[in-house]
């Protein structure tokens, strides 16, 4: 019944457009008659992602005269899509898939070429692998020399979380297929759901990525019949050479239990938008990023890694104009 209830709760959330209500006009920002909703587009309502961009356009609505907006699920491979396409005007995505994107590199069928960062949220989305302890393996690698039967969610399809998680048992000897072969299953859920699952013996392991800490990720990874895998070092020089990862480390300490490093691999998301968003619109929303940024770390604490210096850094897409414009007023673009 809680389930249900908290399931009912969170569809409430995604089909709610948040209205003005009294908001005030933000420094000398000359607000338009005609409304301006979007929709934005996020990652799994139980992640990390979900959150954040509600933060972000909790602070845009209060803010920016005659703003709404819709958050709704999404993911890192599916989001380029959706705001190209303009099913969305806004959203998150890493650095690697809008490179594919713009390339029309696998996983897409096409180029997308009209969509543009605003930011680079500074933030850092660590692969965390995490098996049920009654397997009695210490490595990904020795699933696949055993060809075992795993059972594994990798999250939502159309998520950056999920197409990680395709890669790194790829670079350590497992594809999808072995997996299958061997008599195991792949299924792809939102991560309460998936890690339920693990929870209830239904599945036998769990790979998605997300912040170091984060509170689903910290409380299924404080169970004491849950083991947290290192990727390693040859399967993390492949993430880093054929997709663009960065090599990284979960230090000792980030969960309850963990008492050593784990070696893996992270990647960072962007804050992007159409090639024809209004700019004034664009360039108020990325001064509000760093003029609010106190307001901001206080709905969601992920915001500390936000910095101006290397907001316009690390781009594999063009920058809107109205950041571009931003930018360069605080002389950390040319």
């Amino acid at each position: 019944m809680k389930s249900t209830m908290l399931k009912m709760k969170q569809a409430a959330v995604v089909m709610t457009t948040v209205a003005v209500l009294g908001a005030m006009p933000f420094a000398a920002y000359d607000a338009r008659a005609e409304e301006k909703a979007y929709t934005v587009s996020a990652g799994s309502i139980s992640g990390s992602w979900f959150a954040i961009v509600t933060t972000m356009f909790e602070t845009y609505r209060n803010n920016i005269p005659d703003l709404t907006y819709t958050t709704v699920p999404g993911g890192s491979v599916a989001n380029p899509i959706s705001v190209g396409s303009g099913q969305s005007q806004f959203g998150m995505s890493y650095s690697t898939n809008l490179f594919a994107a713009a390339r029309g590199d696998a996983p897409y069928k096409s180029k997308i070429d009209n969509v543009r960062a605003i930011a680079n949220t500074g933030l850092s989305a660590y692969i965390h692998i995490y098996v049920d302890r009654k397997l009695g393996v210490e490595s990904i690698r020795a699933i696949a020399d055993g060809k075992m039967p795993l059972k594994v969610d990798t999250g939502p399809r159309g998520g950056g979380g999920e197409l990680a998680a395709g890669r790194v048992l790829a670079a350590h000897g497992v594809s999808y297929d072995n997996i299958k072969e061997w008599g195991g299953s792949i299924t792809y859920s939102p991560y309460r759901e998936a890690m339920d699952r693990v929870n209830d013996k239904q599945i036998d392991a769990f790979i998605n990525d997300d912040l170091p800490g984060a509170p689903l990720f910290a409380e299924f990874a404080a169970k004491e019949d849950i083991l947290l895998l290192p990727q390693e070092p040859q399967a993390i020089k492949i993430m880093e050479e054929q997709y663009g990862y960065v090599p990284g480390v979960i230090r000792a300490g980030t969960y309850k239990g963990q008492t050593e490093d784990i070696a893996t691999t992270y990647q960072t998301p962007l804050f992007i938008t159409r090639a024809d968003t209004d700019e004034e619109v664009v360039y108020q929303m990325t001064k509000l990023l760093f003029e609010k940024k106190d307001d901001l770390v206080t709905g969601h604490s992920a915001f500390k890694a936000l910095d101006i210096e290397k907001a316009a850094t690390g781009l594999t897409i063009p920058l809107h104009p109205g950041a571009a414009r931003y930018y360069r007023e605080m002389g950390v673009l040319q």
